[in-house]
């Protein structure tokens, strides 16, 4: 059986929303966070094809099945929310998720603030601690997590925690329930032609929730944590130390010995853009080595062989 991300997210939110109610689709509480102002025009040289895969592949938290599964990303209507945040400041917040997310072309929820919240950015004391209660007294939201992932989850160091949630499902959108045995796998019959590019099955994003430890976001600003959100929750990524990075990251936010980006740099919006583009039942690796496309595709030129 395969659980609704609203279902899970409304677990979630009994824990979070002590003190902090969920502030969703709010566009007119808020400024535009797309941002107007001067355009700034930097010119250089375009980093090596390598160089661009290599970073790609060092951002994506995916195992070595990235060859052989697709990468999850979101396929239903995408409602942003904010817990623990003034509603000044989480109107902000979402207005700039939901502004990255429209230059992906994403399937958004309307802005009239009914829709329930599947991308949830959480500022909370304690994230590890309030995983842990929801692990302890609903232990059945983390089901559709693996035993290594929940303790990934619940072990996890750092001031940021992404808790996303999953759902196999056909090429065509039909679910595919969860093993839940060695002896009897799920078994879920449709038409397809053989492919050694396509595969039959795609990972749809349900939820995510994104925990940030209040005590570290001081010195951030909304439009860095947004970015910063949005590269956590709409793929799955995971925090750049900025050893051996060649291009610059938001996900570099809360590395010390870097200095982060204002918001999402050429490289971050690439590998989104990259992730959303075409077909989602393609192998994982054809997503990642297809960064340096939308890297050429922003800078204008022309592609190489």
């Amino acid at each position: 059986m395969i659980r609704s991300g609203a279902s899970i997210l409304a677990g979630m939110a009994g824990v979070l929303i002590a003190s902090a109610p969920v502030w969703a689709q709010s566009a007119s509480e808020g400024r535009d966070a797309g941002g107007e102002g001067e355009d700034i025009v930097v010119t250089g040289t375009l980093p090596t094809q390598s160089e661009v895969s290599r970073q790609a592949r060092a951002i994506t938290d995916m195992p070595s099945a990235i060859r052989h599964e697709p990468l999850p990303r979101f396929q239903a209507r995408l409602c942003p929310g904010v817990i623990g945040m003034v509603p000044e400041y989480a109107s902000m917040i979402v207005d700039r998720i939901r502004y990255n997310a429209e230059q992906l072309d994403m399937w958004m929820a309307d802005d009239d603030g009914t829709c329930t919240p599947n991308f949830i950015v959480a500022f909370v004391e304690d994230g590890q601690a309030d995983l842990q209660q929801i692990a302890d007294n609903q232990h059945w939201l983390f089901r559709d997590l693996s035993v290594a992932e929940r303790r990934r989850l619940l072990t996890e160091e750092g001031p940021v925690r992404v808790w996303t949630t999953t759902e196999t499902r056909t090429r065509d959108g039909m679910p595919v329930a969860r093993r839940e045995n060695l002896t009897e796998p799920p078994v879920v019959s449709t038409w397809m032609a053989h492919s050694k590019i396509y595969l039959a099955i795609r990972e749809d994003i349900a939820s995510v929730v994104v925990l940030f430890d209040k005590r570290h976001v001081g010195g951030k600003t909304l439009v860095q944590l947004a970015d910063y959100a949005t590269m956590r929750g709409l793929a799955r990524t995971r925090p750049a130390d900025g050893e051996g990075q060649t291009l610059d990251t938001i996900l570099t936010l809360f590395d010390q010995a870097a200095s982060p980006p204002p918001q999402l740099t050429e490289f971050d919006q690439a590998y989104l853009a990259a992730v959303y583009d075409g077909m989602p039942n393609i192998p994982g690796i054809t997503k990642v080595l297809g960064v340096n496309r939308q890297l050429r595709l922003q800078a204008n030129e022309p592609e190489k062989p």
